[in-house]
């Protein structure tokens, strides 16, 4: 188990590193989650599309509340260089989120805390907003980001390995501490 500064924080990152298939692993991990009855909403990339060469010509995302995929990367030619994030994707990306969270969701899921979100963009603000409405959030990442999500959270998060047993666990933990604190609310 990784070190956690927030046992029951109600954010994690899982950690990985560069060619582990991170993608596979949040989908299995979002199906299990979604069999125990857990509300999901957010995104996954679920495929990278053609390749030529070394280099991803699509990049798909699945909104897991509506099932519906959408591309977030842009065309640029042949292995173009530097960040091809798709602007209109990204907003399309950013709708789907808030509406899980109006639709309090139990977990979203915002497959990465990647290049963008290190500089304060992309995604960012959407962690932000669901910590806000009270939503937990469960994302991945590797380094070198690792450091600026650290710095992100402020050790806040709870750091995961990438192992399914392990977010299941959390999910788990964070479900009973929050059906605790609503029966006592009630």
């Amino acid at each position: 188990m990784m070190h956690s500064s927030a046992c029951m924080s109600p954010l994690a990152a899982v950690h990985y590193e560069r060619g582990d298939d991170i993608d596979q692993f949040l989908v299995t991990a979002c199906k299990k989650l979604a069999a125990s009855g857990v509300r999901l909403g957010g995104l996954l990339q679920v495929s990278r599309g053609e390749r030529g060469g070394n280099c991803a010509t699509n990049v798909h995302v699945v909104d897991l509340r509506t099932g519906q995929a959408f591309n977030i990367w842009q065309e640029r030619g042949a292995c173009a260089r530097g960040c091809r994030l798709d602007e209109g994707g990204l907003a399309q990306s950013e709708i789907a989120i808030q509406e899980a969270i109006v639709d309090r969701v139990d977990l979203l899921v915002i497959n990465r805390f990647g290049r963008a979100e290190s500089l304060g963009r992309g995604l960012r603000g959407c962690f932000e907003a669901a910590l806000l409405a009270g939503i937990p959030a469960l994302t991945a990442v590797r380094p070198p980001y690792d450091l600026a999500w650290a710095a992100f959270h402020g050790g806040l998060a709870t750091d995961l390995a990438c192992n399914i047993a392990e977010v299941l666990a959390w999910a788990s933990r964070l479900r009973a501490r929050n059906t605790r604190e609503y029966a006592r609310m009630s």
